[in-house]
């Protein structure tokens, strides 16, 4: 004798629920609350394809008396990749896609690292794609995630968990609104870079053929 379908349909509704509550408890408090902060920044950002800027980089070394300080400009490609361009004191561009990162000066390859030889390029990219947009949510698997919201403004704290980016860096710290405002560098070697963003600015594609 079969059910009747209405209970069935009760019943299985019922259990489907159950199962995705189950879920939900089985994630740790820690974790969940990372998503929801990572979520709630990602809403008071303005979601783009292409992002022009410009960036005080201010770098702090220990045995130097004062500052490295350079600035410039960047354009940023969601998908495509970030061209950072140092103006002063000296001009010299990096091109970071998925798939490389490259340096140059004076027209000349300085640096090129392929994401097929240095499979460390990968994560340095997307790092650098993630604290450009302030979407850290792709970053959970190698750091913590600290932090809070207040009305359109937010703050980030992103410490590594254990493993080889410990051996490169500290924590990062980000600010912002509806972009990213400050980035904070802490190295393990005890470096430290303030990286002060401005005039961002919204365009539908100001270089069409910069990352190909």
């Amino acid at each position: 004798m079969g059910l009747p379908a209405r209970p069935v349909a009760q019943a299985r509704r019922g259990s489907g629920m159950k199962r995705r509550a189950l879920l939900v408890g089985l994630l740790p408090v820690p974790a969940l609350a990372q998503l929801q902060l990572a979520q709630a920044v990602r809403e008071r950002l303005q979601q783009t394809e292409w992002l022009r800027g410009e960036f005080t980089q201010t770098k702090m070394v220990p045995g130097f008396a004062k500052p490295l300080v350079s600035r410039g400009d960047f354009v940023l490609a969601r998908g495509r990749g970030v061209l950072w361009r140092t103006l002063k004191p000296f001009a010299s561009e990096l091109r970071l896609t998925h798939n490389e990162i490259r340096a140059t000066q004076g027209g000349q390859t300085s640096m090129r690292l392929d994401a097929a030889r240095e499979p460390a390029v990968r994560l340095i990219t997307t790092l650098m794609f993630s604290l450009l947009n302030g979407d850290v949510s792709g970053l959970a698997d190698v750091f913590e995630l600290t932090g809070s919201v207040k009305g359109t403004g937010w703050q980030l704290s992103l410490t590594p968990k254990p493993g080889a980016l410990q051996q490169v860096l500290k924590k990062v710290e980000l600010e912002g609104d509806g972009f990213v405002r400050r980035i904070q560098l802490f190295e393990a070697n005890g470096d430290e870079s303030l990286i002060q963003l401005s005039g961002q600015r919204v365009d539908a594609a100001p270089e069409p053929g910069l990352f190909q």
